[in-house]
């Protein structure tokens, strides 16, 4: 029971969607469109992350340097180089990392999923948010409280908070790791809104 609880914490139901197979579409590396059924595979035991795709019975599977962006159930990914927050059974690749587009605007708000491999018989998916200004390849990532497989160390709550120049409470509470990972997203699109917190 404590296992499947932590996995309910860990992959919220509207995450636990892109896992399984569900109408999708995706564009190739080599500019490439299509549909098919799509679900995310994240990395385990020597394997990477991959985007299988099955369409007329035959199943097709695609790393990230081969898939740009693409949906699931209408959850939207792109792929992200150079992505300094590998973490769990996905730290030892080098491809572009896949991160759910969840905010844009002002400030873009993204989930990196991963596995952690917690046991001999369980293994956790756990999703890091992580945020930049658009047009930006620079990511920081917001992790108050544990994150399992991730160092915290590599997030601190004043990187986050500097996004965010026109709300100097906001800031306050990012800085102080005050904004909890469930007021994340809604704290984010308030922003892009322009609606501020009043002391």
């Amino acid at each position: 029971m404590i296992i499947v609880l932590a996995l309910v914490w860990l992959l919220p139901s509207l995450a636990r969607a892109q896992f399984n197979f569900a109408p999708g579409t995706y564009q190739l590396a080599n500019g490439a469109t299509g549909t098919a059924s799509l679900r995310l595979v994240l990395a385990v035991g020597g394997s990477p992350t991959v985007v299988v795709g099955v369409k007329n019975g035959r199943e097709r599977k695609f790393r990230s340097n081969e898939i740009t962006p693409f949906t699931i159930d209408g959850h939207r990914f792109v792929q992200a180089a150079n992505f300094r927050f590998r973490s769990g059974d996905d730290a030892g690749f080098q491809d572009p990392a896949f991160l759910e587009i969840v905010e844009t605007g002002k400030v873009e708000l993204f989930y990196y999923h991963y596995q952690v491999t917690m046991g001999p018989n369980f293994q956790a998916h756990v999703k890091l948010p992580v945020l930049r200004k658009p047009g930006t390849t620079t990511f920081f990532a917001y992790s108050p409280g544990r994150t399992p497989g991730f160092d915290s160390k590599l997030a601190p709550g004043t990187f986050v908070a500097a996004l965010f120049p026109a709300d100097p409470v906001l800031q306050r509470q990012f800085a102080t790791n005050g904004i909890s990972r469930a007021q994340l997203a809604a704290a984010v699109h308030a922003y892009n809104q322009g609606v501020r917190f009043t002391p």
